[in-house]
């Protein structure tokens, strides 16, 4: 990734670029504050429904943020995340803010790696490696009759 304050500044410039993960919840999966080509940074801050224990965040909506982080820095329409390696490196408590970082490592074949990482401060609390598959077309197109 490039200098913080460059990425920064490239990134916000970008956000209207976005060609997935338009219809997201912002609340639930975290905010997208930054977007640049094979890059993006999403800010996620937790709520009190997404507490397991007292104050304690349960680490799918960290993953789920994580995720989002990762499909928005490849930024593919019809791309679905089919695997991770992740790790948490710390927990998360309700009031904490984690800002993640995602760089799609290549962008030029069907399988996508795309690496993320969650900072709350300076401490990086979240590392992980997404699988993206990119179809030529909308996988799951269903219908049913009523």
């Amino acid at each position: 990734m490039q200098p913080e304050e460059e990425q920064g500044n490239q990134l916000t410039n970008h956000l209207e670029d976005r060609s997935i993960a338009k219809d997201i919840s912002f609340r639930l999966s975290g905010e997208l504050i930054g977007l640049a080509h094979n890059v993006s940074k999403v800010k996620f801050t937790p709520i009190e429904d997404m507490c397991v224990d007292s104050r304690l965040i349960h680490s799918g909506f960290i993953f789920s943020a994580a995720s989002h982080a990762a499909l928005t820095a490849l930024n593919k329409k019809n791309s679905l995340i089919i695997g991770a390696d992740i790790k948490f490196l710390a927990p998360i408590e309700l009031g904490h803010e984690v800002i993640f970082k995602a760089e799609a490592l290549q962008d030029d074949t069907k399988k996508c790696e795309v690496k993320v990482e969650g900072f709350l401060l300076d401490i990086k609390i979240f590392y992980g490696m997404f699988y993206i598959a990119v179809f030529d077309k909308k996988i799951f197109k269903l219908k049913f009759d009523n």
